[in-house]
C-alpha cells in the first residue's frame, strides 16, 4: 500500500525545485504497481519501448536471476499500465521521467575521527538548470528542445518489501529505482557520482538495445540486497552494467566501517574497487580514482576552474588535513560548503556544460543512524566578498529515514 505521497518541500516561485516524499510497503509486485500509478498520475511517465521484444525478454529473464525483486515490481508496472504481465514490447523495470546526469563531491568518514563514532558521509549533488533535451543537444552541438528541466522534481522513496531489505532512496529520473543516495535498515550506503573517465556509451534509461541492470537499478539492487561492503562487491561482480547518458561511480559504505569505490574503466571495462583507508577520510569528486590514485600526480588545470574535480579534491583535502579534532556533523556540511557550485559562469569555472549550474541539495548521512540530514537548493542569493558568483540559499535541513517496520 502507498503509507505515503505528499510534497515535503513544495516549489515556490522563484524556486528551482520541489520535493516529493512516498512511502510503499507490501509485495514487490504492488510496491512496482504502486509506484507506476503514482508515476502515471503525478510524473507523466511513458515507458520507453524496446527495438525488439528479444531484448525484453532478455531483461526480464536477467532481472528473474539477478534481481528478482524489481522482476516482480515490474510485473506490478505492467499492470498499472495495463499491458500483459511478461511484455516485451516495453521496458518495465524503469519509471523515467525528467532524465539527467549527476555531479558532485563528497567525504566518507571512518568511525574512528567522528565525534559520535559514527561512519558518515558529506555530499553535495550538483547539476545544471537545464532540460535532458536542452544538455543532450549541447553536448552533440546542436539546438534541443526546452522541456521540464532536469532534477526540478526530487522523489525520496521508502520502500518496505515483503521480502528484502526496507530502504530510503533519493533521487529524480527513475521513480521505481531512484538512483543517487539510500540506505537500508542494514545499514549500507550507497551514492554515485558522475566517472568523468568513465565508459563513454550512454544507453537510454529503459528500452536499451542491451541486456543486464543500469546504474539505478544497481543502486536499488544493492539497498534491497546488501548489509554490508564485502556482499554489496559479490553482486556488483556478477552484474553486466551499463550508464545511461554518463558513467558514474559508486561510494559504498557500511556501519562496520568499511567503504569502497566502484568504477568501470572506461577503455577496458573492467571493474576496480578501491578501498578507504582506515582511519582517514575518502575524497570522491568525479576523476576516476584507480587512474589518478595518487594525487601528488593530478593533472594540471588552471586555479581559475574552481569547479574542475582535481581542484575540488585537493580544496576538500586541505580541508581534512587542517582540521584538528573529532569530525562532527557541521564540519562535514562547511567542507561541502567549500565546493558548492554556484557559478556565474558554469564553463569558465570548469563545468562541461554552458548552463547554469548548482548544488542542487547538501547532506550528511549517519550510516550508524540510517539517516540523511539534507538541505535541499532553494535559489540563488547575493554574491559576497566582490565575488561576481551568486551565493546559495537553501531550505532548512529535513531528515530522511525509514519510518515504519
Amino acid at each position: 500500500m502507498i503509507v505515503r505521497n505528499e510534497i515535503l518541500i513544495p516549489k515556490r516561485k522563484n524556486e528551482y525545485l520541489e520535493v516529493r516524499e512516498i512511502a510503499v510497503k507490501g509485495s514487490d509486485y504492488k510496491i512496482g504497481k504502486d509506484l507506476a500509478e503514482i508515476g502515471i498520475e503525478t510524473y507523466d511517465v511513458r515507458l520507453d519501448q524496446y527495438s525488439d521484444p528479444v531484448y525484453g525478454k532478455a531483461r526480464q529473464g536477467y532481472m528473474q536471476r539477478n534481481f528478482p525483486a524489481l522482476a516482480e515490481r515490474a510485473l506490478g508496472v505492467a499492470d498499472a499500465f495495463q499491458l500483459a504481465p511478461h511484455e516485451t514490447s516495453y521496458d518495465t523495470t524503469v519509471l523515467p521521467f525528467d532524465l539527467g546526469d549527476i555531479a558532485c563531491s563528497a567525504i566518507y568518514f571512518p568511525p574512528t575521527i567522528t565525534e559520535n563514532k559514527h561512519p558518515c558521509v558529506c555530499r553535495n549533488l550538483d547539476w545544471y538548470e537545464a532540460s535532458v533535451p536542452e544538455l543532450e543537444a549541447a553536448w552533440v552541438g546542436i539546438k534541443g528542445k526546452p522541456a521540464r528541466k532536469s532534477l526540478s522534481r526530487i522523489s525520496a522513496v521508502e520502500f518496505y518489501p515483503e521480502k528484502g531489505c526496507n530502504a530510503v532512496q533519493l533521487g529524480s529520473h527513475d521513480l521505481l529505482n531512484p538512483p543517487m543516495d539510500g540506505i537500508n535498515e542494514k545499514g549500507l550506503f550507497v551514492t554515485i557520482l558522475t566517472d568523468l573517465q568513465g565508459l563513454k556509451t550512454p544507453m537510454p534509461f529503459g528500452g536499451a538495445i542491451d541486456t543486464g541492470i543500469s546504474f539505478a537499478q544497481l543502486t536499488s539492487m544493492l539497498l534491497n540486497k546488501c548489509s554490508t561492503v564485502e556482499k554489496a562487491k559479490f553482486e556488483i561482480l556478477q552484474q553486466r552494467i551499463y550508464f545511461p547518458f554518463r558513467a558514474q561511480h559508486f561510494l559504498i559504505g557500511d556501519t562496520g566501517g568499511n567503504v569502497t569505490l566502484f568504477e568501470i574503466d572506461g577503455k577496458s571495462g573492467l571493474y576496480y574497487f578501491t578501498d578507504g583507508k582506515p582511519d582517514q577520510p575518502f575524497i570522491v569528486t568525479n576523476h576516476t580514482v584507480h587512474m589518478y590514485p595518487d594525487p601528488s600526480k593530478f593533472p594540471k588545470y588552471d586555479p581559475q576552474e574552481e569547479y574542475n574535480t582535481f581542484n575540488r579534491w585537493n580544496r576538500l583535502d586541505g580541508y581534512v588535513q587542517k582540521h584538528e579534532g573529532a569530525f562532527t556533523k557541521e564540519d562535514m556540511f562547511e567542507a561541502m560548503s567549500l565546493v558548492y557550485s554556484h557559478y556565474k559562469d558554469s564553463k569558465a569555472s570548469g563545468g562541461s556544460f554552458p548552463f547554469t549550474e548548482r548544488t542542487m541539495y547538501s547532506y550528511v548521512a549517519d550510516i550508524a543512524e540510517k539517516n540523511i540530514s539534507i538541505k535541499f537548493y532553494s535559489r540563488d542569493g547575493p554574491p559576497e566578498d566582490g565575488s561576481q558568483d551568486p551565493t546559495l540559499i537553501f531550505h532548512d535541513a529535513v531528515t530522511l529515514a525509514m519510518h515504519y517496520d
